[in-house]
C-alpha cells in the first residue's frame, strides 16, 4: 500500500520552477527532501504531478528521479511512485565512495569477489539465457550509449546489466546474492565514472559479454568478463590511492 506524502508540493514551501532539465529537478527534490519536506518512507508526488509542478515533460522527471534513485535518496518503484530513503542510505553511499577511494584493500577486495561470482555467471548465462533476456541486456546497453553524456545515470544502467546477467544465469539465488553487492559496485562506478573515456570502455565491454552470451560460448563468456574486470582494475587505478594489481598474476 502507498503511504501518501506527509507533505504536497502545494503543501510545501513554494519551490523554484528550474530549466527543463533533469539535472535541475533533481536538485529541487534533493532539496526538499534535506530540509525535511519529505521525510524517509514518504511517496514522492507522481511523475504527472512533478512534470505539471516543473513545467517539464515526463521524460525529464523520469530522469531526474533515476539520478536521486543513484544517490541512495529514493526508491523507485516501476508503477507504484519513487519512495523517500533513511537518511543513512544517502550517507552509505558516500561513505562507500569514500572508502573506495582512500582503503586499497576494498576496491581489491570487490574485484576479487566480482570474480569469484561474476565470471562464472557470465557462463552459465551463456548457456541459460532466454531471447528476451538477450534482448533486456541489450537494451541496457544502448541505454549505456544514450546517457554516455550523463554518468550517474549511465551507472544504473551497467547495474542493471550485470543484475539482468545474474538472473539469466538460471539460478534464482544469484540475483539475491549480488543484491548486497550492488551499493558497492555502484560506489565503484561513481568513484570511476568521470576518467576520461571510461564510459565508452564500459559499454564495449559489455557489448563484449553479451556477443558471447548471445554465441552460447561458455568459455568466451567467462574470458570476456573476466577482461571487463580487469578493465575495471584499470579504472580504479587511475583513481587517488590506487590499489596494487590484484589479478594480474590471475
Amino acid at each position: 500500500m502507498i503511504v501518501p506524502a506527509r507533505a504536497s508540493v502545494a503543501e510545501a514551501k513554494r519551490w523554484r520552477k528550474p530549466p527543463r532539465l533533469y539535472g535541475a529537478v533533481a536538485h529541487d527534490l534533493a532539496e526538499a527532501i534535506t530540509e525535511g519536506r519529505f521525510a524517509p518512507g514518504d511517496f514522492l508526488p507522481t511523475e504527472h504531478a512533478l512534470a505539471t509542478e516543473y513545467g517539464a515533460s515526463r521524460g525529464v522527471v523520469r530522469e531526474a528521479l533515476r539520478l536521486l534513485s543513484a544517490r541512495g535518496m529514493i526508491e523507485v518503484f516501476h508503477g507504484r511512485g519513487s519512495r523517500v530513503l533513511p537518511r543513512h542510505r544517502w550517507q552509505l553511499l558516500d561513505q562507500l565512495v569514500h572508502l573506495m577511494q582512500e582503503d586499497r584493500r576494498v576496491p581489491r577486495d570487490l574485484l576479487q569477489l566480482r570474480r569469484i561470482l561474476e565470471v562464472e555467471i557470465a557462463g552459465m548465462a551463456a548457456e541459460s539465457a532466454s531471447d528476451a533476456q538477450l534482448e533486456a541486456m541489450g537494451l541496457t546497453i544502448d541505454q549505456m550509449r544514450a546517457d554516455a553524456d550523463r554518468p550517474e545515470i549511465c551507472i544504473e544502467h551497467d547495474i542493471q546489466f550485470h543484475r539482468l546477467l545474474a538472473e539469466a544465469a538460471g539460478n534464482v539465488l544469484l540475483p539475491l546474492v549480488l543484491e548486497p553487492v550492488g551499493q558497492l559496485l555502484r560506489a565503484s562506478r561513481l568513484a570511476t565514472i568521470h576518467n576520461p573515456g571510461s564510459v565508452d570502455r564500459s559499454v564495449m565491454a559489455h557489448q563484449q559479454i553479451l556477443d558471447q552470451v548471445r554465441a552460447r560460448d561458455m568459455a568466451g563468456s567467462r574470458d570476456a568478463m573476466h577482461r571487463h574486470l580487469v578493465q575495471v582494475e584499470g579504472e580504479i587505478q587511475q583513481m587517488k590511492g590506487a590499489f596494487e594489481p590484484a589479478m594480474a598474476s590471475q
